[in-house]
C-alpha cells in the first residue's frame, strides 16, 4: 500500500526552499550592487589614476621625452590606455629599437626602451650627427664625438649611410674599435671609395662593396708590417701595402723624405 503524503506536512519544507532561493538571489543581487559600486569608487579615486612613469634604458633621449611621447603623464586614467599601441607609438622613433611597457600595482608604470647603437658620428661643416645601427641619423643639441664609434665625412646621403651602416655591423668589435675616421671619396680621388684612418697609424683604401670583407683581414695584415714603416693599406682590388713616404714623400715621423727633397 503506498504512503499517502499530507500536503501539510510538505509546506514548511517547501517555504524553506524558497525562501532559501529567494536569499541567494538577493544576496547575489546585493553582490553585484557593491561590486559596481566598487567600480565606480575605484574609477573616482587617485588609485586609478597614473602615480608614476618610469623610464630605463634610454640615452639618446631624455626621460621625459619618451613619456611626453608615450601621453602617459600624471593622473591619466591607468587603465585608458592601450599598451600595443602604446608600445607601437614609442617603437616609430628613430632611436627606438624594442620597446615593452608594464602596468605596476598599484597604479605605476613602466617603460623599457631599447635603443639603436651609435655605430659612427656623421661630420659636416664641424657639427656632427649620430649614426644609428638601423641606418637613421640622430641630431643632438651638445654631441661630442667619443672613441666609441668612428667619424663619418661624405656620407651625405641615405644610400650611403645605410651601405656604410650595413659594412660596419659586419666588422669585428677588435677591428672596430682601431677605427678613427672613414671618408667617403668623390670622383677627384679615382676609383678609391674610402679612405679610413686607423688608431694604430695605419691608412687603408677600400672598396665600400666589400669594405667589411676585406677589414677581417686587417689584424693580419698589420701583423706581418709589424716591422716596416706605416703606411697605406690597398684594399681596393687584392692587397697592397706602401709606405707613407713613398705615398705622401713623407716619413712616418712627418719629415720630407730624401727622395722629395730630390
Amino acid at each position: 500500500m503506498e504512503k499517502v503524503i499530507d500536503i501539510e506536512e510538505r509546506i514548511p519544507s517547501m517555504r524553506e526552499k524558497r525562501r532559501r532561493r529567494t536569499n541567494k538571489k538577493f544576496i547575489f543581487i546585493l553582490s553585484i550592487f557593491a561590486l559596481a559600486l566598487l567600480v565606480i569608487l575605484y574609477f573616482q579615486s587617485p588609485f586609478s589614476k597614473i602615480n608614476n612613469v618610469t623610464v630605463t634604458g634610454n640615452n639618446l633621449h631624455d626621460k621625459e621625452f619618451y613619456i611626453e611621447t608615450s601621453g602617459l603623464i600624471k593622473d591619466k586614467s591607468f587603465w585608458g590606455f592601450t599598451r600595443n599601441k602604446t608600445e607601437e607609438v614609442l617603437g616609430n622613433l628613430e632611436t627606438v629599437k624594442e620597446v615593452s611597457i608594464t602596468r605596476k600595482w598599484l597604479n605605476d608604470i613602466d617603460i623599457n626602451i631599447t635603443e639603436w647603437n651609435t655605430i659612427g658620428y656623421l661630420e659636416k661643416e664641424g657639427q656632427f650627427k649620430l649614426l644609428l645601427a638601423n641606418g637613421e641619423t640622430f641630431s643632438a643639441d651638445e654631441l661630442k664625438p667619443s672613441d666609441k664609434a668612428p667619424i663619418l665625412n661624405g656620407f651625405d646621403d641615405s644610400v650611403s649611410r645605410k651601405k656604410i651602416t650595413k659594412q660596419l655591423l659586419k666588422i669585428e668589435n677588435n677591428v672596430y674599435q682601431l677605427i678613427s675616421e672613414i671618408i667617403m671619396n668623390d670622383d677627384k680621388h679615382g676609383s678609391t671609395d674610402l679612405t679610413i684612418f686607423m688608431y694604430d697609424g695605419y691608412e687603408v683604401r677600400a672598396m665600400i662593396s666589400t669594405f667589411a670583407e676585406k677589414m677581417a683581414y686587417y689584424p693580419e695584415i698589420t701583423a706581418q708590417l709589424h716591422d716596416h714603416e706605416k703606411g697605406v693599406i690597398d684594399m681596393e682590388v687584392g692587397t697592397f701595402f706602401t709606405p707613407y713616404s713613398k705615398v705622401y714623400g713623407i716619413s712616418e715621423e712627418g719629415d720630407v723624405s730624401a727622395e722629395e727633397d730630390e
